[in-house]
């Protein structure tokens, strides 16, 4: 997957297998925390769910974790299927990510201790 790029270029390149397993793994916390806001809420969810205007709606959470886990489940067994060889320059889908946590895990890099909250940072409340 060479394609004529230069060693300047090749410096810059991630495998896909390191993407896709990155990828995975958000996929597979969105999973996590999705179940867990479904487990802390239930209660709430079931009062909700009792009205049929809203049924629908807490019917697509559940759907939700269903989708991110067969995403994640997806994305790993992919990682694993590709060859090592195949790699890309991830920065300018990277560049798109404005969550800096999340831009850092995908790239495989160690997050930045106490760098002070970054534009389009999530601060939880």
């Amino acid at each position: 997957m060479n394609n004529g790029r230069s060693c300047e270029d090749e410096r810059h390149h991630a495998s896909l297998n390191s993407i896709l397993e990155a990828l995975g793994e958000e996929f597979h916390e969105l999973w996590q925390f999705t179940e867990q806001l479904q487990n802390s809420l239930g209660p709430a969810l079931m009062q909700v769910a009792n009205a049929p205007e809203h049924h629908r709606d807490v019917q697509s959470l559940d759907l939700l974790a269903q989708r991110l886990s067969a995403l994640a489940k997806y994305m790993l067994t992919i990682s694993r299927l590709l060859p090592q060889e195949w790699s890309v320059n991830p920065n300018t889908a990277l560049n798109k990510v404005t969550l800096s946590d999340l831009q850092h895990r995908l790239k495989g890099a160690a997050q930045p201790e106490a760098a002070g909250h970054q534009s389009g940072e999530l601060e939880m409340f």
